[in-house]
This record gives C-alpha cells, structure tokens and sequence, in this order.
C-alpha cells in the first residue's frame, strides 16, 4: 500500500480542487460563528464516487466502434457552441497522482473553434489510447473510499473559510448500499453523475491518461 500520509494529503486537494471547480460557486457563503458544515449542493455522493472511480481505473472500458464514438463526440462539441466560461479549466485531474484527467469538451470546442473537426479527431485518438490501458485496484479503491469517509467526517474539505461535508449518516448509508450492490453484480458499479451535479454545473467531458494526451497534438491544452 502507497504511503498513507501523501495519499490523505493527495486525495483531501483533489476533493478540494474538485469543489472549487464545481461546488462553491453555487453557495451564498456568509459568516457562520457556530462554523456549521455546509452541506454540499451540486456533489451527490455518487459524484464523489464517480470521481474516485475514474481516478483509480481511468477509462475503464474498451472503444468498439471508434467511427461511432467521434460521431457523438462531434455531436457534444458542437452542441457546446454557446456555452463555455472562461474560469473553466481544459483538464481537471481526477487523480491524486494527476494522471487520470477530464478532458473539457467545452474549452476543446473554444480553443479549437476553427479545427473543431481535427480537434474531435485527435481526442478521439487519445479516448481510444487511454482505453488501452489498463490500470486500477478494486483492493485500492475500497481503500481510497474509505479514506474520503474519513477526510469527509474529520472536516477536512475546507474552502472560503468554510468546511463542507456530508452528513456521517448519509457516507456510510451510502458507501454500505454500494458493497452491497457490488456482491450482487459481482463488480465494482459504474454510477452516472447526480441530477444537481449535471443541472448546476453541465458536464461535457472524456477521461483520458495524461500521457497519452502529453503526447498529442492537444497537449497545448495542459498548458492552461
């Protein structure tokens, strides 16, 4: 097992990245003496698992019909025309090691606005690489779930001066319907992300190993 320390201090910055990517814009942070934990509005759990999940075993499954999958990647992009944001970043790690990353379709579609067809050509290519490889622990996972319950109750997932959390009850009633839906499926479930995760913050992205995209002809896109 990987050193405990930096694995705790890895996966409490990615979560904290990941909720100032996508979770404290959408809360009217005020003063709070009683230094209640606020209760996060745009992650379910289920996004917090999903993030773990692409984390640990990246892609995740093979790319069978790569002239299908560009086909609705084109579709994405394009319907992505009108709504990027500046602040949006072009990856975002998934990881605590920073090699797994999604990839913003959103930022692809307005940094490549004249090249969008070479644009989804070239992700496509990378989708298809990083799904070659193979990589994860189901042993690690579990591990790694385990340690958020724990950053999550210790309130360590602090942001503006503010601390959210989940409700104790609600992780462990969560994470103990998962094992239990894993021992009748026989593997580790695949979620989608929350309905209040897609509404507040419209996810259009693909996971793909940094490597692979270090070296492509997108890697411009690392560069911020």
């Amino acid at each position: 097992m990987p050193d405990d320390t930096t694995d705790h201090a890895n996966l409490r910055e990615l979560i904290i990245g990941q909720f100032m990517l996508h979770e404290v814009q959408h809360h009217a942070l005020q003063a709070d003496p009683a230094q209640k934990p606020v209760v996060p509005l745009a992650h379910g759990l289920v996004d917090i698992y999903k993030c773990l999940h692409q984390g640990e075993f990246g892609v995740g499954h093979t790319i069978d019909h790569p002239e299908g999958f560009k086909q609705r990647l084109y579709q994405e992009v394009m319907r992505n025309s009108d709504s990027f944001e500046v602040k949006e970043p072009a990856v975002e790690n998934v990881s605590g090691d920073g090699m797994l990353l999604r990839l913003n379709l959103r930022c692809l579609r307005h940094r490549f606005v004249d090249q969008v067809a070479d644009a989804v050509e070239a992700v496509t290519r990378v989708c298809i690489e990083s799904a070659q490889i193979t990589r994860g622990s189901s042993a690690r996972f579990f591990e790694t779930l385990d340690l958020f319950k724990t950053i999550n109750q210790a309130g360590e997932i602090v942001l503006a001066g503010h601390t959210f959390a989940f409700p104790t009850a609600v992780v462990d009633r969560f994470f103990f319907e998962m094992r239990g839906l894993m021992r009748r499926i026989g593997q580790v479930p695949v979620f989608s992300h929350s309905d209040d995760y897609r509404r507040l913050n419209r996810p259009s992205y693909r996971v793909v190993e940094r490597s692979v995209l270090q070296a492509s002809s997108l890697a411009v896109l690392l560069e911020g």
